[in-house]
């Protein structure tokens, strides 16, 4: 004896939600699936409009989103249903991108010179707090390739993620690879460690940073002479070098009447005198090598803030990770790649 049951998916394509039903046979003998398994509803995705959902998901706040694809091309999703769908194929993206296929490597970057940098984003989690998430840049010297990588969790997993993304664009075919970051430690120790041949840059406007704040602590903060002082040490930083800067500062120590003043100066030369090599900018800028991270700067807004920072959101430490991992692969050359097989 046969039943009969009927199986509905809805598909959804860029010209909206189109439903077809279909009709089911089961066998009563006992080798089949029950009936029940078989009246059942589903939804698939087209190729086209699982790009577009995806591309709009990340680019604004669920329920906005959810409004102007109902609006805009007439797909009826729930804000929420957006929500785990961006939590259903981030895993596949991960997947599709950590590939070190041939086909997706630079062909670019074969002797020519390939740049890194790593920098840090605020994010609200929940029952969390403020967590900081590592953000990676890739690019070649022509700025024609980019690739963007991000980790919500510790400093060791950000380094492993860097030695991945660098072999799967094939940056053993790079003339020689350069790291520009901030003054942090944690980044230069795992950079160093999983990418040993990598030259490391401390972001020259990070330095004049801290070279500007011991100008407020001496001189008062916006004042003329702190100004001064500021630009002064900073021209010398870039064209004379960090142990010029060096002999001068503690020239300048030996003169103040001050402990506070003192103290301010051995701060500002401890921070230069551990970092010599990664601040010598007339011999790096004699290379030919870069000395500002402004892109990194620039990915931080675009890639984090501009949608897991907008004004009182707050996120799961799941959901955070899923949406980094589409806004990476959205704002890389290889969105094609990092999609397929996600419909």
């Amino acid at each position: 004896m046969r039943h009969k049951g009927s199986k509905s998916y809805e598909f959804i394509t860029k010209r909206g939600n189109i439903s077809l039903t279909g009709t089911y046979y089961h066998c009563s003998c006992g080798s089949s699936k029950p009936i029940s398994n078989l009246v059942s509803s589903g939804r698939k995705y087209s190729r086209i409009a699982n790009e577009l959902v995806l591309r709009h998901t990340a680019s604004g706040p669920y329920k906005e989103v959810s409004r102007f694809l109902r609006q805009d091309f007439s797909i009826h999703i729930s804000h929420e249903s957006l929500r785990r769908r961006i939590l259903a194929v981030s895993g596949s993206i991960r997947q599709n991108r950590d590939c070190s296929s041939d086909d997706r490597k630079w062909d670019e970057i074969a002797g020519s010179k390939l740049y890194g940098y790593a920098d840090g984003v605020l994010i609200n989690v929940r029952r969390e707090g403020w967590k900081e998430v590592k953000l990676l840049r890739y690019e070649d010297d022509a700025c024609s390739k980019v690739s963007h990588r991000a980790v919500l969790g510790p400093i060791k997993q950000f380094g492993s993620l860097a030695r991945r993304e660098a072999i799967r664009i094939g940056a053993s075919k790079a003339k020689d690879m350069t790291f520009l970051m901030d003054g942090a430690e944690g980044f230069h120790r795992h950079i160093k460690s999983n990418l040993p041949n990598a030259k490391q840059v401390v972001d020259y406007w990070h330095c004049c940073q801290h070279i500007g704040e011991c100008a407020s602590l001496l001189y008062g903060e916006n004042s003329k002479r702190s100004n001064r002082w500021r630009s002064k040490y900073c021209h010398v930083l870039r064209d004379k070098g960090p142990k010029k800067l060096i002999r001068s500062l503690r020239i300048s120590k030996s003169r103040v009447a001050s402990s506070e003043d003192a103290e301010a100066l051995s701060k500002l030369i401890n921070f230069l005198s551990r970092r010599i090599e990664r601040i010598d900018y007339p011999k790096l800028l004699a290379m030919g090598l870069r000395v500002d991270s402004g892109p990194i700067e620039s990915s931080c807004k675009t890639v984090v803030q501009a949608r897991l920072k907008s004004s009182g959101m707050r996120w799961s430490r799941q959901g955070a990770s899923a949406m980094l991992e589409v806004r990476t692969a959205l704002h890389s050359d290889l969105w094609e790649y990092a999609i397929k097989d996600c419909a």
